[in-house]
């Protein structure tokens, strides 16, 4: 249900990055660039990583994409509940979205739950779950042919319903996106997408990831990358 994969990025990333960190130089297209990249990582230099981009189609669900969408350095487009019936457009999806995991929140850190409820009790939760789930689906179709407004009965969705984003940011936003919510502070549903990310990151700009994992290991704010 949370995926990502590659829109697009920038071709032949690594060497336009490389390229303009060496705007200063006499010849900017020198072969090599791997001791390059990892020296700026290594000493703060991030703007260079604003030369190169990339943008993944990400499917998740609406409460997760709330989430995703605070990242302000990136730019968003979001499947609209305005203007399309999402049971339909993003029927394979939807068809199991009711059925999302049931953890147990943590009693000390509230940002992290645990998977170790009643197996008795996620049944039954998961049962009437189900019910509900099926219930709002059926008046929110009800009321589409009823000829309600999707923009007046997309209200009874639940946050649970499916959605699909094109998240398009430099690599500097990436790089530093993966670094947080890689971590384990970042729900599990999120952080999914964001490993996804960071692995597909990993196969399109390798000597730059090599680089972050390396500093990873220093840095707070790049810890996620720690679990690629």
């Amino acid at each position: 249900m949370h995926t990502a994969e590659l829109d697009w990025i920038t071709p032949d990333a690594e060497r336009v990055i490389a390229r303009h960190a060496r705007v200063s130089t006499k010849n900017p297209d020198r072969e090599e660039f791997k001791g390059l990249l990892k020296y700026c990582i290594n000493h703060g230099h991030w703007s260079i990583y604003e030369q190169a981009s990339a943008s993944f189609e990400i499917i998740t669900t609406r409460s997760i994409s709330a989430q995703i969408i605070r990242h302000r350095s990136f730019a968003f487009q979001e499947t609209s509940q305005r203007y399309c019936d999402p049971t339909s457009v993003l029927a394979e999806a939807e068809s199991s979205c009711w059925d999302f995991d049931l953890r147990r929140q943590d009693e000390k850190n509230r940002q992290n739950s645990t998977p170790d409820l009643d197996p008795v009790l996620v049944k039954a939760f998961k049962e009437r779950i189900q019910i509900l789930y099926s219930d709002l689906k059926n008046t929110y179709t009800d009321m589409l042919e009823a000829g309600v407004a999707k923009e007046c009965a997309r209200n009874i969705l639940p946050m649970c319903s499916p959605t699909r984003l094109h998240m398009s940011g430099s690599i500097r936003s990436w790089i530093h996106y993966v670094g947080l919510r890689g971590g384990v502070e970042t729900q599990l549903e999120h952080r999914t997408i964001a490993v996804e990310i960071g692995k597909a990151l990993e196969r399109e700009v390798p000597s730059v990831i090599e680089a972050v994992k390396e500093q990873a290991a220093k840095e707070f704010n790049l810890k996620g990358w720690l679990f690629i």
